[in-house]
């Protein structure tokens, strides 16, 4: 059995999780639910032993038996080297208004975090194949009804901003010879965690309904599938560059209140009006609550990746019954 030391830096968040929760029972021959795709293959003819090291802060406040928690990648073992680096941290973007205090936390946790693991991983003389990164459609900024694909420009504002130069940090990987694929990742689905977790109690209690008019477009994508496309990333030498994260369908985000509103049998029709949210967010609000993007997952589509939640009626049924 072929050992992949991966070392995952945000590891203990909602993506991380999945993430490690995957490579393990991969590595025990248990494809986690959805994971069974026809076209797309998680692993080579030869079963893998995926070896985990997760950075964490407070590597006591965790136990796993398959999981090596360090605090940093210089704690690392005397021997590891690790194959893959997936680099998924990053303060949540959507928890605060942005300030100047705000802001440097979110580019530093994202920006200079990169950038002091390249220069950890020089330090210690290694050569990752990989580097799997994340990004996010707000790399696009608001973009009203454009249809964005991975070659299409920057956009502006503080998110564009924010996810341009977290991006030119994790290139300078490709010096030391590493292929290094970058994820644009949609708002992401799943049970546990992410948007979900926020918007299903204010539905239950049907509070819920469109926001600031809710015609701006929304790009997602189901846990499951983003878990798919990081671990194909990790055999597939075909992914490279950039890569949309979002499911083949975007909505508009008065049909997703709908949808979802019609899943829980709950009525989805309290408007959360714009100018309330921008006196709370301020430019938080309205880049990523007020604005929205309309993205397509060009090059995975390319690459064959098989999408198994490719609708968003399919999509929130399946996660709301996990």
């Amino acid at each position: 059995m072929a050992s992949i030391v991966v070392f995952i830096n945000g590891g203990t968040g909602f993506i991380g999780r999945a993430l490690c929760s995957a490579l393990l029972k991969l590595s025990c021959q248990q494809l986690p639910s959805g994971l069974e795709s026809k076209n797309t293959s998680l692993v080579d003819d030869d079963a893998h032993d995926y070896q985990l090291f997760v950075q964490t802060r407070m590597p006591s406040h965790h136990r796993h038996r398959s999981i090596t928690f360090v605090s940093s990648y210089l704690e690392l073992p005397e021997g590891v080297v690790p194959d893959v680096i997936v680099n998924l941290a990053g303060a949540p973007i959507a928890e605060k208004r942005w300030n100047t205090a705000q802001k440097k936390i979110l580019m530093d946790s994202r920006v200079r975090l990169t950038e002091s693991l390249l220069r950890s991983v020089k330090a210690r003389g290694h050569v990752p194949k990989v580097l799997i990164n994340a990004s996010a459609v707000g790399y696009y900024g608001v973009r009203d009804n454009e249809i964005l694909c991975e070659n299409s420009a920057k956009g502006e504002g503080f998110a564009a901003d924010l996810c341009g130069e977290w991006e030119t940090a994790a290139q300078k990987f490709i010096a030391l010879g590493s292929r290094v694929c970058i994820f644009r990742i949609g708002v992401v689905l799943g049970p546990g965690g992410g948007a979900l977790s926020k918007l299903l109690p204010i539905f239950r209690l049907a509070l819920g309904g469109p926001i600031a008019g809710g015609q701006q477009w929304l790009s997602w994508i189901h846990i499951c599938d983003l878990v798919r496309m990081l671990v194909t990333s990790i055999h597939d030498p075909e992914y490279r560059g950039v890569v949309n994260a979002t499911a083949p369908n975007p909505v508009r985000q008065a049909e997703f209140a709908k949808k979802l509103g019609a899943i829980l049998c709950r009525p989805a029709f309290f408007p959360t009006p714009g100018f309330l949210l921008k006196i709370i967010y301020g430019q938080m609000a309205e880049e990523l609550l007020i604005g929205g993007q309309h993205v397509v997952p060009g090059n995975a589509q390319t690459l064959g990746f098989d999408f198994l939640h490719r609708n968003i009626g399919t999509a929130l049924e399946d996660v709301t019954q996990l």
